[in-house]
């Protein structure tokens, strides 16, 4: 079988999310200030065939492929106002590689943070996006789909002194060529996604946070259970305060148990980059 964690903050799915965590916050860039995210990943399977693995997904994109993927995701994020942001954001895939571009999940994406309080430390954001649809031969081979998605992610974040919490709660419509097939896969897929997770950050020390998050999201394989789940760690060292390099480890599997005890079919993504914000 092919179960797929979307996990697609998607907002991302569309524009990268908290980097290096699928999990969103409610923040937005400062009014004319400039951020960019620049990250590196790679996937693995473990506990079956090919043809019986985990699809990894990863804020920005969606990678349907039944092989080893690796890829830069790259996001860039301008300040509107002092509470809206927008975003463009792409991926380039050095593995696989074939007869089409290796750019892919092209997103275009806008977040307003429309309710919050100071004095209580807690701020509502929603983010609208929209993935450009890529070629026949990279919906294929798993690295997009060739139609257009666009989706919406409901955000909130609580602030503590040296805690964060953030929720998010998402919907993607994920439509796609059915004259192709899906990731080499002709099982038809759902095209109505959900996810919805959660991701406490812990300030360590000064310039040192920690992170879990953790999510459930919609399978898209038609003929498979309708969730998968998966668990995310992840470290951000801000070198001052216009850099953060951050990694994450991530597994998703059937269900909870799976992605804790590794004693099953899963998948695993492990990321490593930067974001830089400027003037």
């Amino acid at each position: 079988m092919r179960l797929t964690a979307l996990l697609f903050l998607l907002i991302p799915i569309i524009s990268h999310a908290f980097e290096p965590l699928n999990t969103d916050d409610a923040g937005t860039v400062a009014k004319d200030r400039n951020q960019i995210e620049q990250y590196f990943f790679t996937t693995a399977s473990r506990g079956g065939s090919t043809a019986n693995t985990v699809d990894i997904i990863t804020p920005g994109e969606e990678y349907f492929g039944g092989g080893v993927a690796k890829a830069f995701p790259f996001t860039y994020t301008r300040g509107i106002t002092e509470n809206i942001e927008a975003s463009i954001g792409a991926t380039y895939f050095a593995n696989p590689r074939g007869s089409y571009s290796p750019i892919s999940n092209k997103v275009i994406a806008l977040k307003w943070r429309f309710a919050e309080s100071n004095q209580d430390k807690w701020a509502l954001a929603i983010k609208p996006s929209i993935t450009l649809p890529g070629t026949h031969q990279q919906q294929v081979y798993g690295l997009d789909l060739a139609l257009p998605n666009f989706g919406l992610n409901m955000i909130g974040s609580k602030y503590w002194d040296d805690v964060e919490l953030h929720l998010n709660g998402s919907f993607m419509k994920s439509p796609y060529n059915t004259n192709y097939q899906v990731g080499m896969n002709s099982i038809a897929n759902r095209t109505n996604i959900l996810f919805f997770s959660a991701a406490p950050v812990w300030t360590v020390v000064k310039g040192v946070r920690l992170a879990l998050d953790m999510g459930i999201t919609t399978n898209p394989p038609s003929n498979e259970q309708y969730l998968t789940s998966y668990a995310l760690l992840a470290s951000i060292f801000s070198v001052n305060d216009s850099l953060d390099i951050g990694l994450s480890y991530m597994r998703s599997a059937a269900n909870m148990g799976i992605v804790i005890s590794n004693a099953g079919a899963n998948s695993s993504r492990s990321e490593i980059g930067f974001t830089w914000r400027f003037q």
